[in-house]
């Protein structure tokens, strides 16, 4: 798998861990199956607004947006990160700006990978377990 990262803002974020977790996602979620590109685009509140506007007619910021294409697509999705909400939510929850940054890329490729918050229990719950777990297994661990 092929991960393409574009960071539009100052912010410095270590790709090569960001590549690293992904690729343990789509492992752990997929085993040895090969599958295309995947794009990673971090960005600030304004961009990720105007595209959450345009893709989900909610005009507001929100720390993640995922398009999912499809696993025997070419490019299967792309990812897009707010860096400025990911460090407000940082300071809300208590985390790190990289453990928060971690948790919700995870949540993100989640959703490429066909994972959704509804059809489950309450709030979509297994999509969150999955992103605990992950988190736990290939950030706090390694």
């Amino acid at each position: 798998m092929e991960i393409q990262i574009q960071n539009k803002t100052s912010k410095k974020i270590e790709e090569s861990r960001i590549s690293n977790i992904v690729e343990k996602v789509v492992k752990a979620e997929l085993g040895e199956r090969k599958i295309g590109m995947l794009n990673l685009l971090f960005t600030d509140d304004s961009e990720i607004r105007s595209i959450n506007k345009e893709f989900r007619h909610r005009d507001e910021p929100t720390d993640v947006l995922s398009f999912q294409y499809g696993l025997e697509e070419e490019i299967v999705g792309d990812i897009v990160i707010s860096l400025e909400r990911i460090s407000e939510q940082a300071g809300e929850f208590g985390n790190s700006f990289e453990e928060e940054l971690y948790y919700i890329l995870i949540h993100g490729v989640l959703h490429v990978l066909g994972h959704t918050h509804e059809g489950y229990d309450d709030e979509g719950e297994e999509i969150f377990s999955l992103q605990r777990d992950y988190y736990k297994r290939f950030v706090e661990e390694g």
